[in-house]
């Protein structure tokens, strides 16, 4: 398959590499020329998990030419639309856009190239920009592939057969439960941003894990609301660490023990969030994820003072006023 991949980071940098050594052409397009012209020059190298270096097309994005059958498009949410674009008139008549992002983008991408030529993906694994030209691998996790209207359709199933050749993906009937499964665990790891510590040191404090919970609780809430089934993340199930989830806690124990699990085995021991307050100094994508289920909230009339609480914290950590400290997550549990 020929892909044209906008956003040639992390994620649009590992799914690039792993596929044009595996056969496909491949077009990284990125509006960082350092890290282009690395690429152009040495190739592209992948460290961490399964090192190698390949060599890959790679383009800056008003470089970039027609027709293009599928893009898959690895932005932040914050740049979509500018991302985005300048490649629409370059889309072929029967060509789509893949979002590789967190959050719910799938809509605002499909608010401009039509729904019916917008497709959805869910994935866990991950990485990070380490410098110019070279990009490190966490490790596998999970990643499907899926039509935003549920159907399975051939071009869902080759996609997952192409990006198979990278990680085991398969196509689903349920994007909207994976994303959101994501979204709802993506606030939790908002929330662990706000600490100076590894997410498993979070994760192991019994009262950090409650105020987690009602984060959780509260975006289930929504998602209820909008009649979305939630799907778990990597053995986390989000509906079972809910302040008022039935049981004994064995659910939620179990489920906290996964995104355990989930952090040893990789090689980062923080998320990108943490990373782009403690160590990038630039603006996260709170805006936009933490902003969509907010959004989401108020469609629905749900009440999400926790997540209001977090969204505030965040953006005065990006402005450089507050701390990243243990008493954040006491006072996003108070906000409710």
């Amino acid at each position: 398959m020929d892909l044209t991949i906008v956003g040639a980071g992390a994620i649009g940098g590992l799914v690039g590499g792993h596929l044009a050594r595996a056969g496909h052409t491949i077009l990284l397009v990125d509006r960082e020329r350092d890290h282009i012209e690395a690429i152009q020059r040495q190739g592209l190298v992948i460290g961490g998990a399964s090192p190698f270096t390949v060599r890959v097309a790679a383009c800056l994005p008003h470089e970039a030419r027609g027709p293009i059958g599928t893009l898959i498009l690895a932005v932040k949410t914050l740049h979509t639309r500018e991302a985005l674009a300048p490649f629409v008139p370059l889309l072929d008549k029967d060509g789509v856009v893949v979002s590789m992002q967190n959050g719910l983008e799938e809509t605002k991408i499909a608010a401009m190239v039509g729904v019916d030529r917008t497709i959805g993906a869910f994935l866990t694994f991950g990485g990070y920009y380490d410098r110019p030209g070279r990009i490190v691998y966490s490790g596998p996790a999970s990643l499907r592939v899926g039509e935003i209207d549920g159907r399975i359709t051939p071009r869902a199933r080759r996609l997952a057969q192409v990006l198979s050749d990278f990680h085991p993906c398969e196509a689903t009937d349920n994007i909207q439960g994976f994303l959101w499964g994501k979204l709802i665990l993506g606030t939790i790891y908002f929330a662990t941003a706000t600490v100076d510590a590894d997410v498993v040191d979070i994760l192991a404090q019994v009262e950090a894990r409650q105020a987690l919970s009602a984060v959780a609780t509260e975006a289930c809430d929504v998602a209820a609301a909008l009649e979305i089934r939630v799907e778990a993340v990597d053995g986390f199930d989000p509906r079972a660490v809910r302040s008022d989830a039935p049981g004994d806690g064995r659910a939620a124990d179990a489920a906290w023990a996964a995104q355990i699990a989930y952090w040893k085995r990789g090689l980062a021991r923080r998320t990108g969030v943490w990373r782009d307050l403690a160590v990038r100094h630039r603006k996260t994508e709170a805006e936009f994820i933490l902003g969509a289920l907010i959004d989401a909230a108020d469609r629905a009339g749900r009440p999400v003072p926790r997540v209001r609480a977090l969204a505030r914290i965040i953006h005065d950590l990006e402005e450089g006023r507050g701390q990243m400290r243990w008493e954040n997550l006491d006072d996003i549990a108070r906000a409710g």
